[in-house]
């Protein structure tokens, strides 16, 4: 004999749970150190947020971060303006840039 609960016998189905389901933005963490936009370092923004203080759009935020949990200096520019050339090569990149990655990273370093 199956266990499963007929149709007319669920209290509960999908739409009741999705119903409370509320919908909360990605909150970033800002560590840079410009003091001109605003931001407070350590405070969490959404996309929408950060986007403003640079005049931009929260979706061009969401493009520059790449799903980054925190952002510095290097993501902040105003949508028009051109960093010197004699910037134009250097590009930093974040091996670990996720929370997963860094603390894999933290246990593949320890000594056997």
């Amino acid at each position: 004999m199956s266990t499963a609960k007929r149709k007319f016998e669920r209290t509960h189905t999908i739409a009741d749970a999705r119903k409370h389901i509320t919908n909360q933005a990605k909150q970033i963490k800002w560590v840079g150190d410009r003091t001109d936009l605003g931001l407070i370092k350590g405070k969490t923004y959404t996309y929408k947020e950060l986007g403003a203080a640079v005049g931009i759009v929260g979706h061009s935020m969401r493009g520059r971060l790449r799903g980054v949990s925190e952002c510095t200096d290097a993501h902040m520019w105003a949508n028009g303006t051109r960093k010197p050339k004699e910037e134009w090569n250097h590009t930093t990149y974040e091996r670990c840039e996720t929370q997963a990655d860094k603390m894999s990273q933290k246990y593949l370093r320890m000594a056997l």
